[in-house]
């Protein structure tokens, strides 16, 4: 006779019924408050409290105001190199860990993608420069 199969879990499984159970609970929890508070909690509106609030600051005019582009392109400019840390950091731990300086040619191909893709980056980094978009009194 043929047994019916048993679904066994596997170490894997298993590792991952902690996180199952997190988010349950993180859910849960989120879900509750949002549903349980209005019974709870007080709500009497004015206008001070349904304004705007940002740092301690009393608004003053419209929030529809215009921003230089320049300031958006800095701020990406920012967040592309702050990548680059990110993957340098990653790169580097790579590099020193002594199992990939055994696989034949790692070294030399990461290398040689590093160094092209800090090329990319300082290209357009030059090109940013030569356009005027960091010089700030234009």
């Amino acid at each position: 006779m043929n047994a019916i199969p048993v679904l066994a879990y596997t170490p894997l499984d298993q590792a991952y019924v902690p996180v199952l159970v997190m988010l349950v609970i993180a859910l849960a929890f989120g879900l509750g408050t949002m549903i349980v508070s209005p019974f709870f909690g007080k709500n009497k509106p004015n206008a001070a409290k349904m304004e705007p609030y940002e740092c301690g600051i009393p608004t003053v005019g419209t929030s529809r105001i215009q921003v230089f582009v320049r300031f958006y392109l800095v701020a990406l400019l920012f967040l592309l190199f702050d990548m680059e840390i990110v993957y340098i950091v990653v790169w580097a731990l790579a590099m020193t860990n002594p199992a990939n300086a055994q696989v034949p040619g790692f070294v030399w191909f990461s290398m040689l993608v590093m160094f092209a893709y800090t090329a990319i980056l300082l290209v357009g980094l030059i090109y940013e420069w030569k356009k005027g978009v960091l010089n700030w009194n234009k």
